[in-house]
C-alpha cells in the first residue's frame, strides 16, 4: 500500500446513496486516520463543497437527485479536488467519459478497504508533492488505470487489453528510456515457460495495439517508438 503522504490527517468527502456503503467506508477511513464526512445526495455535496475545502472527494454514479457524472462535471467548473468515482458501474464507456468530465481515478464496487486507501494515498501524494518537486510535464497529459486498463490521454480515455496495459506501464515507469523487449516481456508477464519466439510475439503485439490506439499515424509511430536497443515511450512529441 501507498504510504500516508504527510501527517496532517486527510479530509475527505463521500457521496453515495447507500447506507451501508456510507457507513462502511466512514468506519474504514475513520481508523485508519483520515476525516471523513459522508451524504447521500448531490445536494448536500454542493453544499458541503460551498463551505468546507476537501482533500479527495469519493463519488458515485447513481445518485437520488443528479447523476453522479453531471455531479463531476459541475464540481469541476469550480474545484480541481481530485475526485475518486466509487462506483458499482463498471461499463468502459462510463469509465471513459467520467475520465473525460474530470475524475482522477475510478473504483467498481466491491472492493477492499485497502484498494481504497492505497487510492486515496496515491491521488494525496500527487496533490500534495513539496513545491520544489519538480513533476515533468508530460504526466498532465497521460494517466494509466491499470486495475480498469485504461490509458487517458489529453482528456480521452482508450481502452487497452491486460498485456498493452502492462507493457505500458513499464514503458511510462522508463519514459524516454529504451526499454529491451526481454525486460518488457519479464515485467509484464514474469518467467512464464514459453519460447522465445513466443515472448517475442507477445511484446511485439501489444506494442503494435498501444499504437494502434495512441499513434496519429501507426505506420509512423512517434509516441512509442523502436530502436535496436528496445521500445521506448516518448510522450512529448505528442
Amino acid at each position: 500500500m501507498t504510504a500516508n503522504p504527510n501527517q496532517r490527517n486527510l479530509k475527505l468527502l463521500l457521496v453515495d446513496d447507500d447506507l451501508d456503503t456510507r457507513q462502511m467506508v466512514t468506519i474504514s477511513l475513520k481508523a485508519s486516520g483520515l476525516e471523513i464526512q459522508a451524504v447521500a445526495t448531490g445536494s448536500e455535496a454542493l453544499a458541503l463543497l460551498g463551505s468546507q475545502r476537501m482533500d479527495i472527494i469519493l463519488l458515485d454514479i447513481m445518485l437520488p437527485d443528479v447523476d453522479g457524472l453531471n455531479l463531476l462535471e459541475t464540481i469541476r467548473r469550480f474545484s480541481d479536488t481530485p475526485i475518486l468515482m466509487l462506483t458499482a458501474v463498471s461499463h468502459a464507456e462510463i469509465m471513459q467519459q467520467a475520465y473525460i468530465l474530470g475524475a482522477d481515478d475510478y473504483v467498481v464496487k466491491p472492493f477492499t478497504r485497502e484498494k481504497l486507501l492505497d487510492r486515496i494515498y496515491r491521488l494525496a501524494n500527487k496533490t500534495t508533492a513539496p513545491v520544489q518537486t519538480l513533476v515533468p510535464a508530460w504526466t498532465r497529459h497521460y494517466w494509466l488505470d491499470v486495475d480498469n486498463h485504461i490509458l487517458v490521454h489529453n482528456g480521452t480515455a482508450i481502452d487497452l487489453t491486460e498485456g498493452e496495459t502492462l507493457v505500458m506501464q513499464r514503458l511510462m515507469a522508463s519514459a524516454f528510456q529504451a526499454v529491451p523487449q526481454h525486460d518488457l516481456y519479464k515485467s509484464s508477464w514474469g518467467n512464464e515457460p514459453v519460447s522465445l519466439p513466443t515472448r517475442q510475439e507477445r511484446v511485439e503485439s501489444a506494442i503494435q495495439g498501444i499504437q494502434l490506439k495512441l499513434e496519429e499515424d501507426p505506420a509512423q509511430p512517434k509516441i512509442l517508438v523502436s530502436s535496436p536497443e528496445g521500445y521506448a515511450f516518448n510522450p512529448e512529441t505528442s
